[in-house]
């Protein structure tokens, strides 16, 4: 059995990156088949967007989903909220507006996690 190697990662002082939470609730019908239907296609956009290091995407029950985005800065998250692919979901919601509920919050890193073997999140921008 081999031992796993932890380890945590050192922010620099003052640390650009960040973090963005966003979650999707399917509220109707239409809503439901909306999320199933442009799920893949929000990850792949995100996934590719300039300034994304890395995106995690869970399904949390048939109606919700989350994704957890790390962003090398404000700038980059703020470029994909201007975006052709994010305006298209928030077309959506104008147009359905009782159908999904949107939820999302952002973090600034403050202390490192900790780390077991290949760098993932907040370790991919500032890792070992």
């Amino acid at each position: 059995m081999s031992k796993s190697m932890l380890y945590n990662i050192q922010f620099p002082e003052n640390p650009s990156a960040i973090i963005f939470v966003n979650g999707m609730i399917a509220r109707d019908r239409a809503g439901f088949f909306w999320l199933w239907r442009n799920l893949n296609n929000i990850r792949q956009s995100t996934t590719n967007a300039k300034g994304c290091i890395q995106v995690k995407a869970g399904i949390c029950g048939p109606q919700e989903v989350i994704m957890v985005s790390y962003w090398e800065s404000d700038r980059h998250l703020m470029d994909f909220f201007r975006g052709a692919d994010h305006r298209q979901m928030m077309q959506f919601n104008a147009r359905h507006p009782n159908s999904l509920c949107l939820y999302n919050e952002t973090y600034h890193p403050s202390k490192s996690g900790k780390y077991s073997h290949e760098p993932q999140g907040m370790a991919m921008v500032y890792g070992i």
